[in-house]
């Protein structure tokens, strides 16, 4: 007797349709991937150079791992500290897997993953790099990370701002090639109400934030 399955609700099935759409645009790319980030996502590697000067933390999780280029980058300048990464992508993972065999990893969603059963200890920091601007729902990603921190935990991110300072022309040049990889520049906005320290880089083309876990 056939038993019919449950419908997806239409979260369930945005989810399944953008991992389809990540898992076949990184199945070639990812070979290639982090060649061709270098030349637009500015910001990375002065916020991973400030997370590793920063000796209060032990382990630190990435959203949206990619490649594994930054936790490469970190485990080099803080290899006594504990690593792990979350990706949407099958593809991404298992690339990110066989270059940072020393990392624990795990599929989900930024919105709801469990960072406790993925790693078995909540993270003393998050990283979301150049990714909160390519989620359906990156208000619910930050406050979830932040429930998810270990105490006195804090998020660092680096990612795409409103490019307030490029020529209007540039601005909507520019936002149209990013849709075209899902890509949605962050507004201030998305941080209002929630404690947090903010910076932009040259023509508010990137900024940096950190939110801690506390409101104090």
């Amino acid at each position: 007797m056939h038993t019919p399955q449950a419908s997806q609700t239409p979260i369930d099935a945005a989810r399944q349709a953008h991992r389809h759409f990540l898992n076949r645009y990184y199945g070639i790319s990812r070979h290639f991937y982090d060649l061709t980030r270098k030349a637009f996502l500015f910001g990375r590697d002065s916020l991973l150079t400030e997370l590793a000067l920063d000796t209060t933390w032990r382990s630190l999780v990435e959203i949206g791992v990619g490649t594994g280029r930054n936790l490469r980058v970190l485990h080099h300048l803080r290899p006594d500290a504990k690593f792990g990464g979350i990706d949407a992508s099958d593809q991404m993972l298992q690339h990110a897997r066989t270059r940072c065999p020393w990392a624990t990893f795990a599929h989900g969603f930024a919105e709801d993953v469990d960072y406790l059963a993925a790693f078995g200890q909540a993270p003393d920091r998050i990283l979301f790099s150049y990714c909160l601007s390519m989620f359906q729902d990156p208000r619910t990603a930050l406050e979830h990370a932040r429930q998810q921190l270990a105490p006195f935990g804090k998020i660092a991110i680096v990612d795409f701002a409103d490019l307030g300072g490029l020529p209007r022309i540039a601005q909507e040049s520019l936002r149209r090639w990013l849709s075209l990889f899902h890509v949605t520049p962050l507004q201030t906005s998305l941080f209002d109400g929630l404690p947090h320290t903010l910076r932009f880089g040259p023509t508010r083309y990137y900024l940096c934030a950190t939110l801690p876990r506390d409101d104090h």
